[in-house]
């Protein structure tokens, strides 16, 4: 499989039960619910959503051939020290977040983490599901560690 990559980058998670914890975070490109292109968002399931997922040109992103070529420049991006973790992230990161890429970080010493919109089924191996549901999109993956939800969503009022 070839892994799109929009970007990947070291930083603190900012948000949930993980916020604070040192991570890299690896932006896949590409999501199901909006293609990220401004005239479709009136189409989108995600009419709110702000994120940059269209592309690999993004800091340290890229086309990675195989799963070790992926976990390899993940590695490098860790600075050392502490418990290595990645938060796996786009666009819909499991459209492309597989087992050989789960396995490869693990031999590597990272906990993986994923955030989702919940509409693909997650790989097993994830060591942190985030579920971020959104209105309108079909929920496949109901359970996980964490639930985020973003707000307003017309159709999804607290």
């Amino acid at each position: 499989m070839t892994y799109s990559v929009k970007e990947l980058f070291y930083t603190l998670q900012g948000e949930g039960a993980q916020a604070g914890r040192a991570a890299v975070f690896c932006r896949f490109a590409g999501c199901n619910l909006w293609t990220g292109r401004e005239q479709d968002r009136a189409t989108a399931v995600c009419t709110f959503c702000d994120t940059d997922f269209v592309g690999t040109d993004g800091e340290g992103g890229g086309k990675f051939s195989t799963a070790d070529e992926l976990a390899d420049t993940i590695v490098k991006a860790w600075p050392g020290g502490g418990r290595p973790y990645v938060v796996c992230t786009g666009g819909e990161p499991l459209l492309q977040l597989d087992t050989p890429l789960i396995d490869a970080l693990h031999a590597r010493g990272f906990e993986v983490a994923v955030e989702t919109n919940g509409t693909q089924p997650a790989p097993p191996g994830l060591d942190w599901i985030c579920v971020s549901p959104k209105a309108d999109a079909p929920l496949v993956l109901t359970s996980g560690h964490e639930l985020k939800l973003v707000y307003p969503q017309p159709l999804a009022q607290p």
